[in-house]
């Protein structure tokens, strides 16, 4: 194990089990404006909601796909980013920078 690993893993397990425990901002994807993002709770799983500026609604897994963390929506860049290790998505799950190299699965809002 290399020191800069020692010395992340504290932060990285606090925002891992800080994730899961969080409460959603809303259980309603209809509460989100145009324009923004926030985690949704849909029955008994969470989801990355976001509005695009036509109103359409883009619901993803809020997973990270790097460590499993689970990601915040940044309302001032617009994007949801992990808060373990920086991974950052577009508005749609899209990786813009990692380490995650995979994107966020896209997921219905009936679940």
């Amino acid at each position: 194990m290399s020191a800069a690993w020692l010395k992340q893993a504290p932060g990285a397990m606090v925002n891992f089990f800080k994730g899961r425990l969080s409460q959603a901002r809303t259980s309603n994807p209809e509460d989100i404006a145009r324009g923004e993002g926030a985690i949704v709770q849909l029955d008994s799983s969470k989801a990355a909601v976001y509005r695009d500026e036509d109103g359409r609604l883009h619901a993803m897994s809020p997973v990270c796909t790097h460590m499993k963390c689970i990601v915040d929506w940044n309302s001032t860049e617009k994007t949801w980013d992990c808060p373990c290790h920086g991974s950052r998505y577009d508005p749609y799950g899209h990786v813009i920078n990692g380490p995650a190299k995979r994107n966020l699965p896209h997921r219905g809002l009936e679940e």
